[in-house]
């Protein structure tokens, strides 16, 4: 296995402690510090989000549809037909209720 070098500047405490705990393994620093980033690596790329949606759902900002919702989603209706309607509609805007309601002035 061919291996490529990396070198990495850490304080000298983190340094004493990586050797103490490598020594500890009957490890070299260098080599359990190579142990710890590939035991890293796989847990780390399972949990970053990819996606806004993902890094939301991680956040606990977005939740998935209720079976409720669900029912009323129309199939076939494509997200430029619900914006076109959208724009047909009459009344104050969202914008406008949500500032009302929150006593603004827009």
């Amino acid at each position: 296995m061919r291996l490529d070098t990396m070198t990495i500047s850490i304080p000298r405490e983190t340094y004493r402690r990586v050797a103490r705990q490598a020594g500890k393994m009957g490890k070299a620093p260098d080599e359990w510090t190579r142990e710890l980033i590939e035991t890293a690596l796989p847990t780390h790329e399972r949990v970053q989000p990819q996606t806004t949606a993902e890094v939301l759902q991680a956040a606990g900002r977005v939740r998935s549809l209720s079976e409720a919702l669900r029912d009323k989603i129309i199939p076939g209706v494509t997200l430029d037909e619900v914006r076109a309607a959208l724009t047909q509609a009459v009344g104050p805007s969202l914008s406008e209720i949500i500032s009302k309601q929150r006593g603004s002035v827009l």
